[in-house]
């Protein structure tokens, strides 16, 4: 469900769910999950993390800009049909690191004026700034605070990359104890890690894969994983 490659298992084929996706580990705070397409290290991982974290890199919030107002409009209306209806507001996932008190990914909405989601700041605030690797594959309870005002809303939680998934779940799990009464991620990237021996073959392909913005990771679902999500 995370989309991410998985194992070969004793039968000699892959597993079709990944160890968290297929333990339920994250869905009590996350409905799905929709990635725009896989990040790697110096790819698109490297784009997010300069626009984060350098300010001679902020050129690049137009084009991620872009690249996300591109992707919405042409596959939100799939989103919001595989996971119950249409969203009330879009959230971003706060980083510890702002500048000029400015959430990166809340700057780089500002770029585009007209968004198919009403994005909402400073609904989440994060309350604690330990690395993400100290907490892989687990929902912090208290990582982040919601804003009361999401109760009984349907959210679009928007992260730059999705890694273990944690960080993602945890602030859908603040935004449903606040009374949200959905929560779906997306996220520009999904991670891939070369070290993963599942991975490996993929990343090898990607540099030759021109990106599709035609289809979404919704169109690539079954209708078992929907039942399973839905």
């Amino acid at each position: 469900m995370c989309h991410a490659p998985t194992p070969i298992g004793p039968q000699g084929t892959h597993y079709a769910r990944c160890f968290p996706c297929n333990s339920g580990r994250y869905s009590t705070a996350l409905r799905g999950f929709v990635p725009i397409c896989y990040s790697v290290h110096e790819g698109l991982e490297g784009a997010l993390w300069r626009v984060k974290n350098e300010d001679a890199s902020s050129w690049l919030q137009l084009p991620l800009a872009s690249l996300l107002w591109t992707f919405l409009n042409s596959h939100l209306k799939c989103i919001e049909g595989a996971y119950g209806g249409a969203f009330d507001l879009g959230v971003t996932v706060p980083s510890s690191k702002q500048r000029n008190g400015v959430n990166h990914l809340d700057a780089l909405l500002s770029c585009i004026q007209t968004w198919p989601v009403p994005w909402k700041r400073g609904l989440l605030t994060k309350m604690r700034s330990e690395p993400a690797a100290e907490r892989r594959q687990q929902i912090v309870s208290d990582l982040f605070s919601a804003d009361p005002s999401v109760n009984g809303r349907r959210i679009l939680l928007l992260d730059d990359t999705f890694t273990s998934g944690g960080t993602m779940a945890s602030a859908a799990h603040a935004l449903r104890d606040a009374g949200a009464s959905c929560v779906v991620g997306i996220s520009f990237g999904r991670q891939l890690n070369v070290n993963r021996e599942e991975a490996r073959d993929l990343i090898s392909e990607l540099p030759q894969r021109p990106l599709d913005l035609e289809t979404c990771r919704v169109h690539g679902m079954s209708e078992v994983d929907l039942f399973f999500m839905g």
